[in-house]
This record gives structure tokens, C-alpha cells and sequence, in this order.
């Protein structure tokens, strides 16, 4: 069985060069084995089916016989490493305040401390658009919950 250290740094290995992003490793029970990556841009079938392939391979070299599971997070999910904040600047965020709160608006910044927001005032008038407030606002990691992408249907 392979822990989950382990895992992180061979997915690492393989990652090195490619501008993809780790976002997280997780061994469950039953040598099930879900690793999830991202790419700045946008993260391929054809990428994730690769990096299975090339972890596979080490795995079965090194004697592992688990079930691998490589894929990207999903839309709804909240953000877990730094680079997922950088990816989304410009769009649609929700974010969850330890104080109960949930602030829906545009990511404008990250930083070492804070995420930068353009808060989204919903229209009190039926049928209106929503607008962006008039100041952004910077909310400390401390005071963060969770983030996640917002998604809108029309």
C-alpha cells in the first residue's frame, strides 16, 4: 500500500515541466488511490488519460496493485492549493466566511494573505441584472471557509 506522501511526490515527478498543477492526493480504503490535477488553462482527457498511464506504470514497476483514479476537481468544489485562486481571477467566486456569510463576486487578486473580491449586489427588482459593487473587498484566508467557482446558468 502506498501512502499518500508517497503518491504526492511521484505525481509530482511526472507533473514537472508541464505547467499542470497537484491539487490533491487521497488514499482511501480499499487501495483506491484519487489524485486530482489542473492546468492554468484548461486540463485535456487526453492529459489526464496520459498521466494515468505514466503513474500506472511506475505503480506496477514498484509492485503497487491499487485502483487509480486521476481526474481534475470539479466545477462545484472548493479550492484547496494557491493555484486554483490564480486561475480563477476574473470569474465568478463564492466564498464562505467563517462569520456565516457568503459573498458571491469577481476575483480580482490573490495575494499571500487575502483574496481580492468585486462583490456582486443582487438586483432587489425582479428581472434586473445583478451589478458589481463599487469597491473590491479584501478578505484575509484567515476569515475564509471555503472558495469555490460560481456557476451561472442563463
Amino acid at each position: 500500500m502506498i501512502d499518500a506522501g508517497s503518491m504526492r511526490q511521484l505525481v509530482e515527478r511526472h507533473l514537472a515541466g508541464t505547467g499542470h498543477f497537484l491539487v490533491d492526493v487521497e488514499v482511501r480504503p480499499g487501495d483506491k488511490v484519487v489524485v486530482e490535477v489542473d492546468d492554468p488553462q484548461a486540463i485535456t482527457l487526453e492529459q489526464l488519460v496520459a498521466l494515468n498511464r505514466a503513474l500506472r506504470a511506475d505503480l506496477d514497476a514498484q509492485g503497487h496493485d491499487l485502483e487509480l483514479q486521476v481526474g481534475s476537481p470539479g466545477m462545484g468544489r472548493p479550492f484547496k492549493v494557491p493555484a486554483q485562486y490564480t486561475k480563477h481571477i476574473g470569474r465568478l467566486v463564492v466564498v464562505k466566511l467563517a462569520d456565516g456569510r457568503a459573498l458571491e463576486g469577481r476575483l480580482e487578486a490573490v495575494d499571500s494573505t487575502a483574496l481580492h473580491l468585486l462583490p456582486l449586489v443582487h438586483s432587489k427588482v425582479k428581472g434586473r441584472p445583478d451589478k458589481f459593487g463599487p469597491e473590491v473587498l479584501a478578505l484575509p484566508f484567515a476569515d475564509i471557509l471555503s472558495t469555490q467557482a460560481s456557476l451561472k446558468f442563463k
